[in-house]
């Protein structure tokens, strides 16, 4: 479904986009997408790692695990992240966390966000090739997919982010957010325009974060 969405495109509201878990019938989506030149394990590290939010993240500088995930973190893992399969911490699948989310980032007041990772999977994108249409070369990525806890039929949400080479050492970062319920139209509404702007600080934020230590 990232295909959907344009590249370098700010953060935005969208028609909904069906997610993993949560599938159809959405009442609508954010999505942004940004280049980001580092890899998509390297991007895919910091966002999986609750101790890195701090130093990149001011819409979201505290992560809290709530309940460590009853995977075995090397089965989901890329090969190249092996390094922090020992930890306890990772926002790997079966995971419950907590967002401490600064709507205003210049605030000590925040709001908590109760999430779970439903998907952590590497997938395959096929490129479009010349002017015939024909594909062209496969690229490889890595897809992450959070969820609020529990069922509330007033409002719940489903947050996909891919991390797709771009076959110049770097990638496309993606992002869609689909919402359910009537709470949406109160969400775009009342904190709309914090929403978006809390989203841009994370995009660029992660951005910064990878590209300096790629």
């Amino acid at each position: 479904m990232a295909d959907q969405i344009p590249p370098n495109q700010a953060p935005v509201f969208v028609a909904a986009i069906p997610t993993p878990t949560l599938g159809t019938g959405g009442s609508g989506s954010v999505v942004f997408s940004t280049a980001i030149a580092a890899t998509p394990a390297r991007c895919l590290e910091i966002v999986l790692n609750p101790t890195t939010y701090p130093s990149w993240n001011k819409w979201v500088p505290r992560v809290v695990v709530t309940s460590a995930s009853p995977t075995s973190a090397p089965s989901v893992l890329p090969e190249s992240l092996a390094q922090l399969a020992t930890s306890q911490q990772l926002l790997v699948p079966g995971t419950k966390f907590c967002f401490e989310v600064h709507m205003d980032p210049d605030s000590a007041s925040f709001r908590k966000t109760d999430l779970e990772v439903t998907v952590l999977e590497a997938f395959e994108e096929q490129q479009r090739g010349g002017s015939d249409g024909e594909h062209g070369d496969s690229r490889k990525g890595w897809r992450v997919v959070w969820k609020t806890q529990g069922d509330p039929w007033y409002l719940r949400a489903e947050r996909v982010q891919e991390f797709l080479e771009d076959g110049a050492g770097g990638c496309l970062y993606t992002n869609y957010e689909t919402f359910h319920g009537p709470l949406t139209f109160a969400v775009k509404t009342f904190v709309g325009k914090q929403l978006m702007a809390g989203l841009t600080l994370w995009m660029n934020g992660l951005k910064a974060a990878a590209e300096a230590t790629s």
